[in-house]
């Protein structure tokens, strides 16, 4: 069988930030070799020039089953000496393994493919389905969850960092490029000019002011937050134009606060960088109420593949349950228990036997 630890130590070795398309598919090659390991009868498909996706099967395909979505990508390591050890060593010390990747998801990707082994063995229908470039807008989720729309599903896992708890939704990401326009002068008269860092600074005031946020029982209240602002040439130059990236996480379609930015003064033209809709899955479900873990109904305040293939999967159960703390995830020195690991697998494998 598959030991899920090594395994996700293996990964960590293979940098696959977000855009390498040849890390992001040696990280889904690695784990079909290792599937296939210890059961070669699993059926592989897979595709995507520049956003690779893999599918891997076993058991009967015509019986509904669970299917494990993970990505493959990870956030850059940044500075690496700012890490305790190399980010990509994939190092076990202190009974937890290290590296980037480990929580975000290559040890939840590893316990994923060592549940897939042992329901091969079982006879269980099973699914374990890789993406590519979530962490820049579940971007793979797109052609790969055309894939996956073909499958007799009951339910889906997405294993990202909850402590093993199971989570029923998140809410959308709407990420808008809110651009404003000036007239260029010399700074030495910016009497002269209009200035556009100005102009969008100030709508920015504003707009974060009287924010519609609105709020819902599940999934709690939308927020907005600027994670970019650019403008200007030169330091002696009146700037003519300025942008700012904003990023919401909402509850429901979006239309309602682009509208709001629009009617700012100081904002000329809105660019839609993303729009992701939320995860809302009933803890009622049959399939839900069926996995071996606690059910807590806060959401998880990341999204993930599941807005994508909620849309892809219609009325299929999606919740995110896997192992290590969220605040691990995209941090310096990241790390996941070993034993959280471990469990995952036992855990996934039972969730996937569980009658139907």
């Amino acid at each position: 069988m598959i030991d899920p630890v090594a395994l996700a130590a293996e990964l960590i070795r293979i940098p696959s930030e977000s855009g390498d398309v040849s890390g992001m598919r040696a990280v889904q090659e690695r784990v079909v070799a290792a599937i296939r390991e210890h059961a070669p009868t699993a059926t592989v498909r897979s595709g995507g020039d520049h956003l690779p996706w893999t599918l891997v099967s076993v058991g009967p395909g015509t019986l509904p089953g669970v299917m494990l979505a993970c990505h493959t990508d990870t956030v850059p390591s940044g500075d690496p000496d700012a890490w305790q050890g190399s980010p990509i060593d994939g190092a076990i010390t202190d009974g937890a393994l290290h590296g980037r990747g480990a929580v975000d998801m290559k040890g939840a990707l590893a316990a994923g493919a060592a549940a897939i082994v042992r329901s091969a063995a079982q006879g269980h229908p099973a699914h374990l389905l890789m993406t590519a470039d979530e962490e820049v807008g579940s971007l793979g989720a797109v052609p790969a969850g055309e894939a996956a729309a073909a499958l007799p599903l009951r339910g889906v896992i997405i294993p990202e960092a909850t402590d093993l708890t199971v989570r029923c939704g998140h809410r959308g990401a709407a990420w808008l490029r809110l651009i404003a326009h000036g007239r260029a002068a010399h700074g030495s008269a910016p009497d002269r000019g209009i200035n556009a860092v100005m102009r969008l600074a100030e709508a920015l005031r504003t707009g974060l002011a009287t924010f519609p946020a609105r709020s819902d029982d599940m999934l709690g209240t939308e927020t907005a937050s600027v994670g970019r602002f650019l403008g200007g040439t030169a330091t002696n130059i009146v700037p003519d134009c300025a942008h700012a990236d904003l990023d919401q996480r909402t509850i429901a379609d979006a239309t309602v606060l682009v509208e709001h930015w629009r009617r700012l003064d100081g904002i000329d033209n809105i660019e839609t960088i993303l729009d992701l809709p939320p995860l809302r899955t009933d803890p009622a479900a049959r399939f839900v109420t069926s996995l071996p873990a606690e059910t807590d109904r806060a959401p998880v305040t990341y999204f993930t593949d599941g807005s994508v293939l909620a849309h892809r999967l219609g009325d299929v159960p999606i919740v995110v349950w896997g192992p290590g703390s969220p605040s691990q995830m995209h941090s310096v020195d990241e790390t996941v228990p070993v034993d959280q690991l471990e469990r995952a697998a036992d855990l996934f494998a039972q969730a996937i036997a569980a009658p139907s």
